[in-house]
């Protein structure tokens, strides 16, 4: 299934009820209710991403009483907890695409980066299948990434 922008990502993760941190999306006219999601979700850093454009503004790490400054001139806009919270157990991060046989991945174990930061400076970049156990068996955690897609049944997600 070819998912076309992070609108159609978000409302997919929310149907297929997969993990996620708290995350909404939000217009430029909703200050209050930015304001709820924030008292409603505590935590050190959020993210901000625009949602109007691919490869818009993303901030992975926002204090709490920064954010109002931060969103100013967002047409279409998510804030979420920022994974920037949990750093000391994030173990993988990058993208992973798995059809039929086949895994092509981009994937860091630097805990401090994003997808955006680990796409620019993977420690994996494969292209094999999923026979491929020399070069699987070198990326750490990769069995609990591929069991949770299977899991799912996310095979398939662009």
């Amino acid at each position: 299934m070819k998912i076309s922008n992070k609108v159609e990502s978000y409302n997919k993760i929310i149907e297929l009820g997969l993990n996620h941190f708290p995350e909404r999306i939000f217009n430029s006219s909703q200050i209050n209710e930015v304001e709820d999601f924030i008292k409603t979700y505590p935590a050190n850093y959020y993210a901000i991403r625009d949602k109007s454009k691919v490869g818009g503004v993303f901030k992975l790490k926002v204090k709490p009483n920064d954010i109002l400054n931060e969103i100013s001139g967002y047409e279409l806009f998510s804030i979420n907890v920022s994974s920037y919270n949990y750093i000391d157990n994030q173990l993988l991060v990058g993208e992973i695409y798995f059809s039929n046989t086949s895994v092509n991945a981009i994937l860091s174990t630097n805990s401090k980066y994003s997808v955006r930061d680990a796409i620019k400076n993977p420690d994996f970049n494969i292209m094999t299948d999923i026979f491929d156990d020399k070069t699987l068996n070198k990326i750490p955690y990769f069995d609990k990434v591929y069991e949770y897609i299977i899991e799912n049944k996310l095979q398939d997600y662009s």
